[in-house]
């Protein structure tokens, strides 16, 4: 989200309290209410804070390892719509027999069509419960208030908390946090959201494309399938990249594309006029890129023994390096875009190295947008009982954010307080029938997999660290002051 958006919406949440917060990592359905006994251990400066020593620098480094992923090629708009049906024509059947007389009964049609529903997710992250008059204090004249060195980033790539920003106090940090926490959530959503985990109307899921992208649909209504709704599938059987023979994956490459551009023009769509993504994660990309810039040789047969086919290492390196700088890949004369995400599901540790799989994804075709998120717009739903509220008592402890895409709650019991953050979103695809997935693929990458906000299973491993800090003897806490 915008910076300065985000930061005006804090502030008119907390107009009336100064700056604090309270970071919980689960799923809640309401959120806890501020209680009156704030945690003990989240004020920054303070003397056992976390930066409340005096020998600290001011500089603060950014080590997260942020999440990327492709939210930011989705256009996301807000609705007052519950529930998104989209409706597909899916048939033209036929019965009966061929006319016998010259006025008797011909063969006759029939139509079907199959119904989608998409709901939304529900989830939120908060602060921890911060004591007000705690926050922006220091342990001493000599403990400096910390400015960031790197971003802060979303899988959308949208800035949290910029570099050189000045954390003033635990809230400031606690609610970016507890934003870019809420934010990670629904990245992992877009792929392995499942409304079979949801409970009632509190904690909900939405579809992610690992649901989406995929056989087995059927129409809302009747629960009967509906094959022509089916995304398409290639299983690659966890085997490692290839560039040439059976597994040649230009060639799986080309099947997928194959597939959606007969489909697209069996339906009158114009597949040149298609917006198509190549979705896959970090760890799949380098190896995709170096065996597709060795391909070629599965376009020929070679039947004559004294036939010979040399590969150019110097064109390969050349065509590997124009790959990874336009971050797309040339099937059929046309060159389509490639999107890494860190979420995509990926097994770590398999015999062919990191394995998960790659999306084929139209998010716009013949002009219209066909694949896009939705989130509940609160501003449409709740804004004019929010004005209401605030007319009559100055204001209802309730801010909305992002064109009405999050909604802030404060809790407040004298003076100790935390914050909530909730949003409810959803993926909506519809021509399931124009996705595709390339199952199980595996590339081993020198050394273990790169880095990802997942916290497992990587070379480097994000996490660990300190959450206060004990403070010099000399300048401990007066004690009896």
């Amino acid at each position: 989200m915008e910076q300065d958006l985000f930061i005006q919406a804090l502030s008119r949440a907390f107009q009336q309290v100064a700056d604090s917060q309270k970071q919980y990592g689960g799923m809640t359905p309401y959120g806890l209410k501020a209680s009156g006994t704030p945690s003990e251990n989240a004020y920054l400066y303070e003397n056992g804070g976390l930066f409340g020593r005096c020998d600290g620098p001011s500089q603060l480094i950014n080590a997260l390892v942020g999440p990327i992923g492709f939210e930011k090629v989705l256009m996301w708009e807000g609705t007052n719509t519950q529930n998104e049906f989209v409706d597909a024509w899916t048939s033209i059947t036929t019965s009966g027999s061929e006319q016998s007389t010259a006025c008797g009964d011909c063969i006759s049609v029939a139509l079907q069509a199959c119904a989608q529903l998409y709901c939304f997710g529900r989830f939120c992250r908060q602060t921890q419960e911060l004591q007000f008059d705690r926050l922006g204090v220091h342990g001493n004249a000599n403990v400096p208030t910390k400015a960031l060195f790197g971003n802060v980033t979303d899988a959308a790539g949208m800035t949290i908390v910029p570099q050189g920003a000045a954390i003033e106090d635990a809230f400031m940090i606690q609610s970016r946090a507890a934003g870019y926490a809420l934010r990670f959530k629904n990245s992992q959503m877009l792929w392995t959201g499942n409304p079979c985990n949801n409970t009632g109307q509190v904690y909900e899921e939405y579809k992610g494309f690992e649901l989406m992208v995929n056989t087995g649909k059927f129409d809302v209504y009747t629960e009967i399938p509906c094959d022509g709704l089916d995304s398409f599938l290639l299983n690659y059987n966890s085997n490692a990249i290839q560039s040439d023979g059976a597994l040649a994956i230009t060639d799986y490459f080309r099947r997928v594309v194959l597939e959606l551009r007969r489909r697209a023009e069996g339906a009158g769509l114009d597949w040149e006029s298609a917006t198509m993504y190549i979705v896959m994660t970090p760890n799949m990309w380098d190896g995709i890129a170096k065996r597709y810039a060795c391909a070629g040789i599965d376009l020929c047969s070679v039947t004559n023994t004294n036939n010979e086919v040399s590969a150019s290492a110097e064109q390969a390196q050349t065509r590997y390096e124009e790959y990874l700088r336009r971050e797309a890949l040339p099937i059929y004369g046309r060159w389509y875009p490639v999107v890494l995400d860190s979420q995509i599901t990926e097994l770590h540790g398999q015999p062919n190295g990191s394995c998960s799989d790659i999306y084929f994804i139209v998010t716009s075709i013949n002009g219209e947008t066909v694949t896009f998120g939705q989130y509940q717009d609160f501003n449409m739903t709740y804004g004019a009982t929010r004005n209401e509220m605030v007319s009559l008592f100055g204001s209802d402890d309730i801010a909305i954010t992002d064109n009405g895409r999050f909604a802030l709650v404060r809790d407040n019991s004298r003076g100790c307080f935390d914050l909530q953050m909730l949003t409810k979103p959803r993926i909506v695809m519809k021509t399931p029938f124009l996705a595709g997935r390339l199952q199980n693929v595996c590339n081993n990458i020198l050394g273990g997999p790169v880095a990802d906000p997942t916290l497992s299973g990587t070379v480097y491993e994000p996490g660990g660290g300190r959450s206060i800090v004990s403070p010099p003897t000399l300048y401990g806490p007066c004690l009896n002051c």
